[in-house]
């Protein structure tokens, strides 16, 4: 759950990482990188857990349907001394809402609800306006929190300001949320259809949506959750409740002179739809690989892709799907490449984890090893190239072992298409306007179209 203006959120997101191959049993399968690569990766997880403070760190990665490195560093509990390991459990917050997001998803499908549904059909104690849809995508216009949790608020100053024990932190209870829905008003602008990094995040939002799928589905919104997604995905450590000792401590840096304070228990309550869940980097390793799976038994390849797509309970970052939580003394991050299969989450028992940093050191490390490579064999792109309905035709061909384009050769005499990606080639233009060409493979890597000047030219068969 993030608190604003009091625990800031990075949520640019660039990658992921790979080490040693690892079953989902934990039975060390092979090496699938060399050993420089395994020992920058565990060098790269042991510095940011030092650099940014945090008792402890647990790693896993994915690809397709394997954990294909994981790490676990420092202590859960640094009173106890308990060592983290990837089935320890952790505090998610806010990744949460992505498992309300897949209930949404799931009801949608099963046409208990349709997305365009006023959720005041289910909750007419809510006194505005708002569909399923609107809450799930954070354009509902909706506050960020309830006015129900203005206790909450002032708890998390007072202890940002004071770092004094005045005992756990407690969203408002259900009923009191419930009443407060009656006084409930926009803040934003009606239906206001914003770009994924604009949209105006709300938890109260999602407490909202939360409430109304559990009056739907008339089963209990936890309840719901474990015995429709998690253990469907086999999500055995995967729960509601931030507090216990299976669970992370979590923990504040006071400073090198102090290091390392307690900070308070938390307890979601009427918020749990928006930030009530623990996990384990295994557990979440799982739900990655789901997103993947044509065969997954939760929701349908097209209820993924219109969640992916569409931003349902996730955050867009082309081309990365990403989910962020946060709260005293817990830091959690989901990721995945859709395309390329791979995806990481990180888990941490800190109150500031930036997260921008480490996903970019991995990245560079890890996602050029799955992207497709280049063709080397330029014969491959030479061809002609056509719109549908001949409105247009260009060639591409080969000499003194270049490649050149008959498009608008006649301002661009003998000027060779250079690389300048995978796919990618680009003819340098004039008065600094270049010319960019997009190759399009099929899945055999053969070239098969071009995108050029926002259109579609088709390779024609030799």
């Amino acid at each position: 759950m993030n608190i604003s203006k009091l625990i800031y959120s990075n949520l640019n997101m660039y990658a992921s990482a790979i080490c040693l191959t690892v079953l989902y049993s934990g039975a060390t399968a092979r090496q699938s990188l060399s050993d420089s690569t395994i020992a920058q990766l565990e060098l790269a997880v042991a510095g940011f857990q030092e650099r940014y403070h945090s008792p402890s760190i647990a790693v896993a990665i994915v690809h397709k349907d394997r954990i294909i490195f994981s790490d676990a560093r420092g202590y859960t509990d640094i009173e106890k001394k308990t060592p983290a390991t990837i089935d320890s459990r952790y505090q998610i917050q806010s990744v949460t809402k992505a498992f309300t997001a897949t209930m949404f998803m799931q009801l949608t499908e099963r046409g208990i609800i349709k997305i365009t549904d006023s959720v005041s059909k289910e909750v007419p104690e809510f006194s505005g306006s708002a569909t399923y849809f609107e809450l799930a995508t954070h354009n509902s216009g909706l506050p960020r929190n309830s006015p129900a949790d203005i206790q909450f608020a002032k708890q998390v100053d007072q202890w940002m300001m004071q770092k004094k024990d005045d005992g756990p932190l407690r969203s408002a209870d259900k009923a009191d949320f419930i009443k407060s829905l009656a006084f409930v008003t926009r803040q934003y602008p009606s239906y206001d259809f914003l770009r994924q990094d604009t949209r105006h995040y709300s938890n109260l939002g999602y407490g909202l949506l939360g409430l109304a799928l559990e009056r739907a589905a008339g089963k209990d919104y936890e309840a719901y959750i474990l015995s429709n997604i998690c253990q469907p995905l086999g999500l055995n450590n995967t729960g509601f409740g931030t507090v216990g000792d299976s669970i992370a401590k979590g923990y504040y840096y006071q400073g090198d002179s102090v290091g390392f304070i307690r900070s308070p228990d938390f307890y979601p309550r009427s918020m749990a739809p928006a930030g009530g869940m623990y996990s384990t980097a295994r557990d979440m390793a799982r739900f990655i690989s789901a997103q993947f799976d044509e065969n997954n038994k939760v929701i349908s390849a097209k209820g993924r892709q219109m969640m992916q797509q569409l931003g349902i309970g996730w955050l867009r970052n082309h081309p990365y799907i990403q989910h962020e939580g946060s709260m005293l003394g817990a830091r959690a991050e989901i990721v995945f490449h859709p395309e390329l299969k791979i995806g990481w989450v990180i888990l941490a028992n800190t109150t500031v984890f930036p997260f921008q940093r480490i996903n970019q050191y991995i990245a560079d490390l890890i996602v050029p090893l799955y992207q497709q490579k280049p063709i080397h064999d330029l014969q491959k792109y030479v061809g002609t190239y056509t719109l549908d309905g001949g409105y247009g035709m260009l060639q591409i061909y080969l000499a003194d072992g270049k490649l050149y384009s008959t498009y608008l050769q006649e301002l661009l005499p003998n000027i060779p298409l250079q690389f300048s990606g995978d796919h990618s080639l680009t003819a340098k233009g004039k008065n600094g306007h270049d010319i960019r060409y997009e190759f399009i493979p099929d899945t055999e890597n053969n070239i098969k179209a071009l995108a050029l000047n926002q259109l579609l030219w088709k390779k024609q068969e030799n």
